[in-house]
């Protein structure tokens, strides 16, 4: 079974209530029903973390359901464990480049090449330079094909060099009209295995130390890219993500939570050998070359954070870059993030706007409606939803993990949600939005009881 902790607590007022009092039973009720499995389509959740922010400050918290089982007892979660929050790491990863843009030492508009110490050129279209403002919106031309990282001690330079061992015949670049470099969106997580190994030319450093030591420690978070650094140091705050799914791709609802990811061994990067939960894995990569493999570092993917971590990253962006005394980046450069780079045109019909689902007409279809540098921006009747209101931030799927992570700028608002894991197929698209079914009960759960102040 789940354990339960229920809500630990509530902070600040809403609508001008005590916080004691500031949502209903049913409130809580209806969001209970959502975490069990009990709202008609949308399965049960393994855990869920949530934040609420309204007006810049944090008014709700909640966390609920298993953060691991340690030798047959359920250990519960709560709102300090951090989990591989997938996607969410793109947005993370990319204050850390906007620091160096800012410092003058990377040009969003320059060619990549200039950067990665190898001519980056889709082979399809010569001509047509590869920008950081195309790879952070997913219009760069580049593809995942079979897979988007590299083990350690291979060589990056190989997804894109023709004979290189992970050339995979050009499958790595888009072809065909209209797919050169800046014209069509389409999702690649290999994009930001490029951001980052122009993160480790200009500056020097290895990925997850450049973020740790730029980014991470500075707001006070413990969160990092490389997993040992937390699980070295607290490997009881490091959550598991569940499936109730065997190895097969067979979903057992009524079965026990099968670990995905995170569980007892950990490997610190791509291709290194586990150590145990707690276990010091003595030195990583020495003599590792900055830009040799930034995917050993899984860049699109990899942090680990919790909600808590993720709430000053948000109040970090509201604040226009400065969060509790502590300035990384300018309002201008939060301002540029936030902008559309790129928008789906239904005339051109310029993108797959199902994300990760290569099947444009997947179930998914319409989840990608505008990007900005590396935000996913989104308003919200384009999703179906009733209320005047754009969104900005990023979703996060992989290994059950299923996070939202939303930005209302206007009305200083945001959501943090982390669900570790689903009993039966998620059902993307089922919902109101085209987002998994579980998801989009969360978000409309948020929309119904948090709306920006003076509203009723």
């Amino acid at each position: 079974m789940c354990a339960t902790l229920g809500f630990l607590g509530l902070t600040g007022t809403t609508r001008g209530i005590a916080a004691s009092e500031s949502l209903p039973p049913e409130a809580y009720e209806t969001l209970d029903a959502i975490v069990t499995g009990k709202v008609q389509g949308s399965p049960e959740i393994s855990g869920l973390q949530m934040v609420v922010i309204r007006d810049g400050k944090p008014v709700f918290t909640h966390a609920t359901g298993l953060a691991r089982v340690d030798t047959g007892e359920s250990i519960p979660l709560t709102l300090d464990h951090k989990m591989r929050i997938a996607s969410i790491s793109k947005l993370v990863a990319t204050i850390g480049l906007m620091k160096l843009v800012e410092k003058g030492e990377v040009d969003l508009d320059a060619d990549v090449s200039d950067y990665l110490g190898f001519t980056l050129r889709n082979p399809n279209f010569p001509h047509d330079k590869i920008t950081l403002k195309t790879v952070l919106s997913h219009s760069s031309s580049i593809r995942d094909a079979s897979y988007y990282w590299l083990k350690v001690g291979e060589k990056f330079e190989d997804f894109f060099r023709p004979g290189g061992a992970h050339y995979e015949d050009g499958a790595h670049f888009a072809s065909g009209e209209g797919k050169e470099p800046g014209a069509f969106f389409t999702y690649s997580n290999l994009n930001f295995g490029i951001m980052a190994g122009v993160i480790e030319k200009v500056s020097g450093k290895r990925f997850d130390r450049y973020m740790r030591e730029e980014v991470l420690l500075p707001l006070g978070l413990g969160a990092s890219y490389n997993v040992c650094d937390v699980t070295s140091v607290n490997p009881d705050g490091m959550a598991t993500l569940f499936r109730k799914r065997d190895d097969d791709g067979n979903w057992h609802p009524e079965g026990d939570w099968q670990p995905q990811l995170d569980s007892k061994r950990f490997s610190c990067t791509y291709g290194m050998e586990p150590v145990g939960r707690g276990e010091q894995p003595g030195p990583v990569l020495e003599g590792y070359k900055p830009g040799d493999n930034p995917t050993a570092f899984s860049p699109q993917g990899g942090l680990r954070a919790s909600a808590k971590d993720l709430t000053k990253i948000a109040r970090l962006l509201l604040g226009g870059g400065e969060v509790d005394g502590v300035r990384l980046l300018s309002p201008e450069s939060v301002k540029m993030m936030a902008t559309p780079v790129w928008r789906y045109n239904t005339a051109a019909e310029n993108a797959n706007t199902t994300g990760e689902d290569i099947n444009p007409d997947g179930p998914s279809k319409g989840l990608m409606q505008a990007y900005g540098l590396s935000t996913h921006i989104v308003h919200l009747p384009e999703w179906g939803l009733d209320e005047d209101r754009t969104l900005t931030g990023h979703l996060g799927d992989a290994y059950g993990l299923m996070g939202q992570f939303w930005i209302d700028f206007e009305n200083g608002d945001a959501l943090i949600a982390l669900i570790t894991g689903t009993a039966d197929d998620p059902a993307p698209g089922s919902g109101v939005t085209p987002m998994y079914r579980a998801e989009d009960e969360v978000l409309r759960w948020w929309l119904h009881w948090f709306p920006p102040n003076g509203e009723n």
